[in-house]
């Protein structure tokens, strides 16, 4: 049963990835105390020591795959009288389609951190590397796959394919963030971004439009599809002029990884306030901003047409002419127009509002609103959450989450102190560990921070500072 288990575990992640966010923060963070962290989904948090260093790659690795689709149980299930063997469930996944389907993933990978106190203001600066992934399926698509074009017959009922195809980001991301006391109630703080762009795969257009003719069943196609690259992408092509082949350049990584040639620009905004001994309300939009791809660009474009009446066989046995006509016409839709305009693509912003409630002097329960847009489509997530510090060395959070119509969502944070060590584990999906076929997302946070000079601030904000809060009127 175990061994059965891990295998739909890998299996999950897995298929989760090869169909496909975002941050890749997980939203049980948002609450947690004493995580410099935090302050990546609301730049106003403010740290209690005075001062913090992130470490290369150990300080905060995230990760977030999932689907608004299907679980791994509805794509795949045991072959009857035969266990071993899984078969696509084609009924699961045609009842779980919607207009529009898409799988995602984000990765964020820190290469430096520091947080510091000047005076009554908590400076930050970090770099981090990120990737966001996206596939989008839209339902005619997948029906077109699971169905055929049989409910799309004649000139009124065309079948039309739109909104499809991968979108991919890489970029190192320079950000340097500022929170600071405005009342004794509220807190704001921003985070500037200096992107640098280092690979990109942007689907712009993508329209297929498919007539299936009412009395002769004649296929009549066109296309419309622009697609945008940058990165160490080279092509080439035969004497004809047709793309031969499409291979990445690994002669010179190191250029590539230090490229400053894409830049662009990102904000995050933040608030918390102090509404009263118990209240407390959070805002908050990440990750508003663009990069503009100037180095290393490549676009494909087609916009063909092509009629299909049936093949005959008469002309197969004889010149093959009607053959060879259709193979010329088919050969059309590989033939991409290359061109190198640069262009623009956004980041996937962010937008979260919460609110939380003190139980006692240690712990409370929090409400978190996310709404995530991933280009064209939105993603919401509702997460409530029980946050408590029991102990300096200790704090943690039990959350659930519903999101992708997913209501089965139970995640867990800690964060364990010894000197100016701190390690946290943080996920939103802590079912996909013991029911992967269930599941239609992982997400995870782990990390090694190192922090100097902890609660000595005699100034610290009353955001977390339970002692200065009481000592407050907030009549």
């Amino acid at each position: 049963m175990f061994k059965q288990k891990t295998i739909y575990t890998i299996l999950v992640i897995a298929s989760l990835m090869i169909f496909k966010s975002v941050s890749a923060q997980t939203n049980t963070i948002y609450f947690m105390d004493g995580i410099h962290q935090s302050l990546y989904l609301n730049p106003s948090y403010q740290d209690n020591c005075n001062t913090f260093i992130g470490l290369p790659g150990l300080s905060g690795i995230n990760l977030q795959v999932g689907n608004n689709a299907f679980t791994f149980g509805n794509l795949f299930q045991e072959k009857a009288n035969s266990p071993d063997t899984l078969v696509i469930n084609f009924n699961d996944i045609k009842s779980g389609l919607q207009n529009s389907n898409y799988v995602i993933g984000s990765t964020a990978v820190p290469v430096l951190g520091l947080g510091f106190w000047l005076k009554r203001s908590y400076f930050t600066f970090n770099i981090t590397n990120k990737t966001s992934v996206k596939l989008s399926v839209p339902l005619e698509l997948a029906t077109l796959i699971t169905e055929g074009n049989g409910n799309y017959i004649g000139d009124d009922n065309p079948l039309v394919i739109s909104n499809f195809g991968p979108q991919f980001t890489n970029y190192h991301e320079f950000a340097f963030g500022l929170s600071r006391q405005i009342t004794h109630r509220l807190f704001v703080g921003a985070r500037l971004k200096l992107l640098f762009g280092i690979a990109s795969a942007q689907t712009k257009n993508s329209t297929v439009k498919i007539t299936t003719q009412e009395k002769t069943y004649a296929l009549d196609i066109e296309t419309d599809m622009l697609l945008n690259l940058s990165g160490p992408v080279t092509v080439t092509r035969d004497s004809e002029g047709n793309i031969n082949n499409i291979d990445i350049d690994t002669t010179d990584p190191l250029a590539y990884a230090i490229n400053t040639g894409n830049m662009g620009v990102g904000i995050d905004l933040g608030a918390n306030y102090q509404f009263n001994d118990e209240f407390k309300f959070f805002a908050s939009v990440t990750d508003l901003g663009f990069i503009n791809w100037h180095t290393n660009v490549i676009n494909f474009k087609q916009k063909e047409s092509y009629s299909f009446s049936g093949l005959s066989l008469d002309s197969i046995n004889t010149d093959y002419s009607e053959f060879d006509a259709i193979l010329d016409s088919l050969e059309r839709f590989t033939n991409l127009n290359e061109s190198s305009i640069d262009y623009i693509t956004a980041l996937n912003a962010n937008i979260y509002m919460g609110a939380t409630y003190e139980l006692a002097e240690f712990m409370n329960l929090g409400l978190l609103s996310k709404t995530a847009f991933y280009q064209k489509d939105i993603m919401q997530a509702f997460t409530l959450s029980t946050n408590f510090t029991p102990a300096k060395w200790f704090s943690g959070s039990l959350s659930y989450t519903v999101s992708n119509k997913q209501f089965t969502n139970f995640g867990i944070g800690m964060a364990f102190k010894g000197g100016p060590f701190q390690i946290y584990l943080l996920t939103d999906n802590l079912n996909a560990a013991f029911w992967p076929k269930q599941s239609k997302a992982v997400t995870f946070q782990i990390g090694l921070n190192l922090n100097f000079g902890c609660g000595k601030r005699d100034d610290y904000s009353i955001i977390n500072n339970k002692k200065r809060k009481k000592d407050i009127d907030f009549m």
